[in-house]
Parts: structure tokens; sequence; C-alpha cells
């Protein structure tokens, strides 16, 4: 392990809850349409897409270095609400890896209505100034890209697959343990 390494430090000085709310939209009907994505992935992005527009799509989560930062883990949860009901869930361990900057994710995610979990695997790397990072995450039959940001109104996350786009600015809601 070491302390010091760009990872290490996003992950820390990350830990803690965050909030904010989702702007989604989908960038491009005609190419969702035509893709090879099941069908219920195509009305997923739809309904995603129109609860983003009429409500308010709200992820909540949080990091947890402080507990396995020192075993190369971080421990994290997402969660999205709709209207204060919850519509996803999802708990990760990120591996951080030896050489200092990319990391592996594993995580296990349910959709509303919460019957059929399922487990999945991305990779990403943090930026060598240590304040973002890139990642590579199955999402709805595709791969979503994720960009993460340190600024000073929060952590700017912006998604993108194929066929859409989210961003998110989370604000921290509680801070790191002491």
């Amino acid at each position: 392990m070491v302390p010091d390494a760009p990872h290490h430090h996003y992950f820390r000085t990350k830990e803690g809850r965050w909030r904010g709310k989702i702007r989604f939209e989908v960038t491009d009907p005609r190419g969702l349409r035509a893709s090879a994505l099941a069908l219920a992935d195509k009305w997923s992005l739809r309904s995603l897409a129109l609860a983003s527009r009429l409500s308010a799509l709200v992820l909540t989560t949080t990091v947890d270095y402080a507990s396995r930062g020192h075993l190369n883990e971080v421990l994290h949860t997402t969660r999205v609400t709709n209207l204060w009901a919850p519509v996803y869930r999802s708990a990760e361990t990120v591996f951080l890896a030896d050489d200092g900057h990319s990391f592996r994710v594993e995580g296990r995610e349910a959709f509303f209505p919460f019957l059929r979990p399922h487990s999945w695997v991305a990779e990403g790397a943090v930026a060598p100034d240590r304040d973002g990072a890139a990642y590579r995450i199955p999402c709805f039959g595709t791969t979503m890209e994720q960009e993460t940001r340190a600024t000073p109104a929060g952590l700017e996350i912006a998604q993108r697959t194929p066929f859409s786009r989210a961003t998110v600015l989370l604000t921290r809601q509680r801070p790191p343990r002491a």
C-alpha cells in the first residue's frame, strides 16, 4: 500500500456521504431504437429520461475509505430515488491496483422492484492530478463512460453511453470520519 498514491488520495478525500440531482437525457433516440440492446434496457433508458424531466431523480452515494483503505479497498454505495422512492441501489468494492492510479470495481445492483439483483465489474483510473477519475461501467447492455472531477462546488459527474448523457453535481452531506 502506498497511502499517498493518487488513487488512495482521491478516494480518501471523497470519504463521506454525497447527494445530488441527476440530469439524464437520451441523446440519440434513433440510435437507441436501432441498437441491439434488450427491449427492457431501451425502455429503462427512456423511462430515466422522462423521470429526469418530470420529477427529481436524486443520487446519494457513500465512500468508505477509512475502514479498508489500508487493504487497498474502498467500500462504496449508490442509491437513486425518484420523489423519495428508491428506484436503484448498488453496493461496490473498489480494488486499488499497485500502479497507484488504476482500480477495479465489483458491484451488485438492483433496480426497482429489486427482485433480480445482478453483479457487475468495471474498471477505472484516477487522474494524475488526483482530483478526478475515469470509469468504464457496464450499464443497460452497453458501456457507460463516467468522469468525475472535484470542484469548489462539489464532485461533478458526467456519464455517457452511445445513446445517453447524465450529469450530477454531488455535494458532501456528511464529512469524513475523524
